[in-house]
């Protein structure tokens, strides 16, 4: 400490509130001091103050002058009248050239506070050396115009959040994250295959270009718009046919409509919608039970349905009793079907009834057509024929259930062009999953049962007693599935959604499972799920709604970080965090225009002065 460069002396210490009084001429922007170099005192820099062999290293957060006279009816500027003086949060220390974080030692009255060396605020920026031993470049810390590296082996095992609103650089921010990862991983550096998988869900396709992120990676574009879809997410057969996922899908109620489909599930095999001989046998037993009990007026309509599922026309049937059966008509008075003025179906005997099931069954297996009707359907025709089976048994009332068939028959128009039922996985360690050309019901569902089955699966796979795989979920736009404030949908609905994603943030990290979040609107999203996040990347923020939830939320964030997220320019964000020790002002590097999210604005001179 030999080459110190002395700018003033502590004066006051209040608990942790320190503040310093400078020496004259200690307002200039750059010093010079035995060949070295040293940055001025200014809001946002670092000075260091003298106690013994340690060499205490504080943040300047306030500047301010103080007028010594205090003479209210003199106010001539007069020579040594006003002193400069900072107040200084400290944030660690130096010894024997090395930093540690943390608040040690304090300083003492008198204490010389001094200009840090160049490679002494590196130091106190990066901290240890040794976690910093796997970088990856990110920007330039804006104050001191130093190069910033983020150690990647740190910063991929934890919860991230980027926040900002549009147009402040948050995709450029989490693409360039992700870009200077899988650089490492083209480079040969790191291996992640086998290893590691990650999933892009995009709400607003802006990683779907061929060289964003990587060139090596799978794009799903997800679309309810055309006719039977584009791309498909594979669900396995057992995680979807799952009380709890299709309690998800079809926004079952707890009480009635979740036990409902349990029922459903148990009651059939699971080799039945791969088996047509036992769909036929089932159809036929759901026409028994509307004959044979013949105590419902709904059944018939809902065995009719089933009917059409499977493409069974009545008009073309070749055996006229069946069809008599199929087109009969319900009489209020005598709680009965009838297909003729005096012939009503409760009258038939048992021995009828199985011979026109056995005829019925027939007509079906003719028809030939149940191999090529999709899961989805299949699942329907399920529904419907335990719907019948509980109303001959008078378990379920029809009124606590058609909510949920009505739902079962809109989802499922869409349901068919997004899903497919695959026990395989994608081997591909990068999954970009478009929503853009969904509609808002499909993007509401589809990224809960995403996650909730990468979760779950993950789980399974990996070792309890070493973590040696990982899963990284990447959600764009998170606002739009991690809303608390949303009033479209019901309470329950949105209950259970952001308590799967609360589990996740809450759990995850013990499993090797970690999710990234980019969203304008940190307001909109739980705050439990941001209370969870460890490293926060923040860009500019103007809404009073969202600086009060992120300076609620984020423990790490200084004052003077705080009252500066407002007036950031592009490009500029805040780093905080359980990585970030102090917060930094960093200007994130520009990727190139080929690697860059589409997320730009309209170049309004380019449109409108083209006169082609």
């Amino acid at each position: 400490m030999k080459n110190k460069y002395v700018v003033g002396n502590v004066i006051l210490i209040d608990g942790l509130k320190i503040i310093a009084k400078l020496l004259e001429n200690t307002n200039m922007l750059t010093y010079f001091n035995q060949g070295k170099v040293y940055k001025g005192v200014s809001i946002g820099e670092y000075l260091g103050i003298i106690r013994g062999p340690y060499k205490i290293v504080a943040k300047v957060e306030k500047e301010y002058l103080e007028d010594i006279k205090k003479e209210e009816t003199n106010q001539i500027s007069e020579e040594e009248r006003y002193v400069r003086k900072v107040d200084l949060k400290v944030i660690g220390y130096l010894m024997k050239g090395k930093f540690y974080a943390g608040i040690k030692f304090l300083p003492m009255i008198y204490n010389e506070v001094v200009l840090l060396e160049e490679d002494e605020i590196f130091k106190a920026i990066r901290g240890n050396d040794e976690k910093y031993k796997y970088t990856i470049p990110f920007g330039k810390i804006l104050n001191e115009d130093i190069d910033i590296e983020l150690p990647w082996n740190l910063l991929f095992n934890t919860h991230i959040g980027i926040f900002g609103n549009t147009g402040s650089g948050k995709s450029n921010t989490l693409a360039k994250l992700y870009t200077e990862l899988f650089k490492l991983q083209e480079n040969h550096i790191i291996n992640l295959k086998g290893k590691s998988k990650f999933v892009i869900i995009d709400f607003n396709g802006e990683y779907i270009g061929k060289s964003v992120i990587t060139n090596n990676k799978n794009v799903l574009i997800l679309s309810t718009k055309l006719k039977n879809g584009k791309d498909k997410i594979k669900l396995s057969y057992n995680k979807f046919f799952d009380t709890e996922t299709l309690s998800i899908i079809f926004s079952a109620t707890e009480k009635t409509q979740q036990p409902f489909l349990k029922n459903t599930l148990n009651f059939f095999e699971d080799d039945w919608i791969n088996n047509t001989n036992k769909i036929i046998e089932s159809i036929g037993t759901g026409f028994y039970n509307v004959f044979k009990a013949n105590n419902n007026k709904e059944s018939l309509s809902l065995l009719n349905k089933v009917l059409e599922i499977v493409h069974f026309n009545n008009k073309i049937i070749s055996d006229t009793e069946v069809q008599k059966w199929l087109s009969s008509l319900w009489h209020n008075k005598n709680n009965t079907f009838y297909y003729d003025a005096n012939v009503f179906i409760n009258n038939k005997t048992e021995d009828e009834i199985l011979d026109i099931r056995s005829r019925f069954q027939q007509e079906i297996f003719n028809n030939n057509e149940i191999e090529n009707i999709n899961f989805i359907d299949k699942l329907k025709i399920m529904i419907y024929l335990q719907l019948i089976y509980g109303l001959r048994y008078q378990y379920v009332q029809f009124e606590h259930i058609n909510p949920l068939l009505q739902r079962i028959e809109s989802r499922s128009k869409f349901l068919n062009k997004l899903i497919e039922i695959d026990d395989n996985e994608s081997n591909s360690i990068l999954n970009v999953i478009s929503l853009r050309d969904c509609n808002q019901e499909a993007k509401k569902i589809i990224p809960l049962l995403i996650a909730k089955q990468s979760y779950e699966l993950h789980k399974k796979c990996i070792n309890p007693d070493k973590l040696d795989k990982t899963f990284h979920l990447i959600i764009d736009e998170a606002h739009n599935i991690l809303s608390e404030q949303s009033t479209r949908e019901e309470e329950t609905w949105k209950d259970y959604r952001l308590e799967v994603f609360e589990e996740i943030i809450k759990e995850g990290r013990k499993f090797g499972f970690y999710i990234t979040l980019a969203s304008q609107r940190p307001y909109d999203i739980s705050p439990t799920i941001m209370s969870q996040i460890h490293n926060y990347f923040l860009h500019r923020l103007v809404n009073e709604l969202d600086l009060r939830m992120i300076s609620n939320t984020i423990n790490t964030l200084d004052s003077l970080s705080k009252d500066s997220i407002p007036n950031l320019a592009p490009g500029q964000c805040v780093l905080t965090g359980t990585i970030f020790e102090p917060s930094l002002l960093v200007q994130v590097d520009k990727l190139e225009k080929s690697k860059m999210p589409n997320s730009d604005n309209a170049d309004l001179y380019e449109l409108w002065f083209n006169k082609t």
